[in-house]
């Protein structure tokens, strides 16, 4: 039976060392107003004395987006998205302030602490788990904003005029693309798109609708935006939900691989 509160205070501190000993990656997910952000980021270690609440941190990895580190301002909330043995969890934290990490024999790390948490949430969360496609075998995509009155089929139309580029982040609640402005006009925040792509050359392909749910203009790439879109009316059809479980058990195999790849190099 999956728990959807772990609040005994040494089961989460035993969940959450585990992690950290791996240091299993973490999704961050940072709260502005009403607009949420998605980071990349990894669980290092648990800093403090057991059993002195409030004097606890968590040392995490400074989060990136896109290959970029991220600069976040002291004290913003935040929600930590991690996987361990075969279960996920997230909790809530703020961010402290900055530090260093040693890994391994190697030299120190600039890393993040941010507050201990007094409870995990446990359960079905797999949309917050996000992965880049590696890029020996990149992910191909066609969108097309649907039109008024028009369904989420695709037609011939639909595939003549479809915008195509990759997606750089996948999971199970949606994607990110970057896309060229020139290119994008009229694909506001709120705009529903028709997505198109394959897993892998040799799969059919997957038909979802997804709605843009914030777009950001590139610093570096003044000429590129990227689009952040989630997954619509994904219970509405079986073919569908066949579709989310494949792009979850995608991301579950690169997460395997990931991880693999951090206790190997232990």
């Amino acid at each position: 039976m999956k728990l959807n509160i772990v609040d005994d205070p040494a089961l989460v501190y035993e969940m959450l060392n585990t992690a950290c000993s791996l240091n299993v990656p973490a999704d961050v997910r940072v709260f502005k107003g009403r607009i949420a952000s998605t980071y990349k980021s990894r669980l290092y270690e648990i800093r403090g004395e057991e059993g002195k609440r409030g004097k606890r941190s968590v040392v995490i990895d400074i989060p990136t987006w896109d290959g970029h580190f991220v600069t976040l301002p002291r004290g913003c909330e935040m929600e930590v998205h991690f996987a361990s043995k075969s279960e996920r969890f997230l909790f809530e934290a703020k961010l402290l302030g900055k530090s260093t990490f040693k890994l391994g024999e190697g030299s120190k790390v600039k890393v993040l602490l941010i507050s201990y948490p007094r409870a995990l949430e446990s359960g079905q969360r797999r949309a917050y788990f996000r992965v880049s496609p590696p890029s020996a075998q990149p992910l191909l995509i066609r969108m097309v904003p649907v039109r008024e009155g028009d369904d989420d089929k695709w037609t011939y139309a639909d595939r003549r005029e479809a915008l195509r580029t990759q997606i750089f982040d996948v999971g199970a609640g949606g994607i990110a693309v970057r896309v060229a402005k020139s290119v994008s006009q009229g694909i506001d925040v709120g705009t529903r798109l028709k997505l198109a792509f394959r897993l892998e050359p040799d799969e059919d392909e997957i038909k979802l609708t997804g709605m843009v749910r914030n777009r950001r203009d590139e610093l570096a790439e003044k000429s590129m935006r990227t689009l952040g879109i989630q997954f619509v009316n994904v219970e509405e059809s079986p073919e569908a939900t066949r579709d989310v479980d494949r792009i979850w058990r995608y991301v579950a195999e690169i997460q395997r691989k990931e991880l693999a790849s951090t206790r190997g190099a232990t």
